[in-house]
């Protein structure tokens, strides 16, 4: 997915509900956001090992301006 920030586009991934079933009533887990490491990264290399979480969170995965498939500014 895509969300616009000023004149970019920033690519992100979500795995994982916020509100999950916990009998008659929805409850809200808490939300992992992953912010990958420097310059040429992207948030691919970190999946495998940050969608263990999805049994107790909601992780949303950034690729920063500029990088992976979020947009290029200029």
């Amino acid at each position: 997915m895509r969300v616009q920030v000023g004149d970019c586009k920033l690519f992100f991934d979500v795995e994982g509900a916020k509100l999950r079933p916990d009998g008659p009533r929805m409850k809200e887990v808490p939300t992992v956001l992953l912010l990958h490491g420097g310059p040429g990264f992207d948030h691919s290399t970190y999946k495998p090992f940050f969608s263990e979480l999805i049994d107790v969170a909601q992780v949303i995965y950034l690729d920063h301006r500029g990088q992976g498939r979020s947009g290029r500014v200029g």
